[in-house]
């Protein structure tokens, strides 16, 4: 197992972890402690909000600087900073203070963008970008299913046991064990950048550093078809988890606590994609591999959302976790084993404002969608989209992606590439 065989890989796996759990903890937490203190469902739908388009708005300046300076920094001042910010939302217990956790929230959120493309940019430095690339990406779907089958129950339970101030702390101190467990890592090399012509300002550095990375992104005919696959694959999966909720309690007759059975069962499906994605990538195939996802993952949601009977439902959304974890891990290897480590935090960061945009379209034009046409006709119109990103992986595609032979790791060092400081 690459999580014990390789150190430094598993202390970067714990750590994330540890943070993604803490994360998830709050993700059930703020909604809850603010709808109980303003009987509002737009004031809890906000902290939503705030949470999500630190994603869009600081992915630029992310990826830039994670493709300047020394990634391991970049990781543990984001751990650190987050630590202290959450503890400010002990500080909210009246409503004239929301301003305060939606800001904390916001600010948690846009220092946690920083940190997601350096994570993602330091595995292939310190695994390589041969085969031990999936082994590796498997073990972060795995951590991913825990999280998801556990996150939210676990979050649920502490809050009843210790309130919203004890879970507070405890998130707080899962980014103090991160930081020191990504200390453990040692400075990671990171690949001489291409040098340029001196710019006029930092602004305008930073804008061609920008666009460079862009323009690699959309110049290349495997990750540019794959953004636009996954970015529909997002969109409608955002859109049907937003009509989850409803279809739960209107058609089936059920309540909250369903709805935390079937995303528990998606987490385990998406546990189980770990293996999955594993197979998948090691075997090249990937237009394949990824429209077969597709496929798989149209037919479990059009199960779950037109056979009405929860038994049926709790079926086939775990069967599309199984699909669906392992379409994210395809995507997350190819945009790792074919950027160059000089713009991988840029093309990453990309990936996810894209990523996140299509999730936050999804999820409005489900909400809108819901309230305006019958629920089962905007089923099936999200389904089509579904089926039209599947159809776009079988036209763009390449039929093969050869996984290179297994390159080596980066060795832990004291100097890091030019541009670190």
């Amino acid at each position: 197992m690459i999580v014990l065989k390789n150190r430094r890989f598993g202390l970067l796996w714990s750590s994330t972890l540890l943070s993604n759990v803490g994360n998830w903890l709050m993700i059930v937490a703020v909604p809850v402690y603010v709808y109980t203190m303003t009987g509002s469902t737009m004031s809890s739908g906000l902290a939503f909000v705030a949470q999500t388009l630190p994603a869009i708005a600081f992915a630029p300046l992310a990826g830039v600087l994670v493709d300047r300076w020394d990634r391991r920094l970049i990781m543990i001042s984001a751990d650190l900073l987050r630590m202290v910010i959450v503890l400010a939302l002990i500080l909210v217990n009246d409503p004239s203070m929301l301003w305060l956790l939606y800001g904390a929230m916001f600010c948690e959120s846009a220092i946690g963008h920083f940190f997601q493309p350096a994570a993602r940019a330091v595995v292939p430095a310190i695994v390589g970008r041969g085969t031990d690339l999936e082994a590796a990406n498997s073990w972060t779907t795995v951590a991913s299913g825990i999280v998801r089958l556990a996150g939210a129950p676990l979050g649920g339970a502490l809050y009843a046991l210790v309130g919203f101030d004890g879970l507070v702390l405890i998130d707080s101190a899962t980014y103090l064990v991160s930081a020191m467990l990504i200390f453990g890592i040692g400075r990671v090399p990171v690949e001489m950048r291409d040098e340029h012509k001196p710019s006029s300002s930092w602004l305008a550095g930073f804008w061609l550093e920008v666009r460079e990375g862009l323009a690699f992104l959309l110049g290349h005919p495997v990750l540019r078809a794959t953004l636009v696959v996954s970015s529909l694959f997002l969109l409608a999966n955002a859109a049907l988890n937003v009509l989850l909720v409803p279809y739960v309690i209107s058609v089936l007759g059920g309540n909250a606590s369903d709805v935390g059975v079937l995303m528990a069962a998606l987490g385990g499906g998406f546990l189980a994609s770990a293996y999955v994605g594993n197979v998948l990538s090691r075997s090249g195939r990937l237009r394949l591999s990824m429209t077969g996802c597709l496929l798989a993952i149209t037919v479990s949601f059009a199960g779950l959302f037109l056979i009405h009977h929860f038994l049926a439902a709790l079926i086939f959304i775990a069967l599309a976790g199984l699909p669906g974890g392992s379409l994210l891990m395809l995507v997350q290897v190819q945009v790792q084993r074919q950027t160059p480590d000089h713009q991988l935090g840029r093309v990453s960061s990309a990936f996810s404002a894209a990523e996140m945009a299509a999730t936050v379209a999804g999820g409005a034009i489900g909400s809108v969608a819901g309230q305006h046409l019958p629920l089962t006709l905007t089923v099936w119109l999200v389904i089509a989209v579904l089926a039209v990103s599947a159809l776009a992986a079988a036209l763009l595609l390449p039929s093969r992606v050869v996984p290179q032979t297994n390159v080596p790791a980066a060795e832990p060092s004291a100097v890091v590439g030019e541009g670190t400081s």
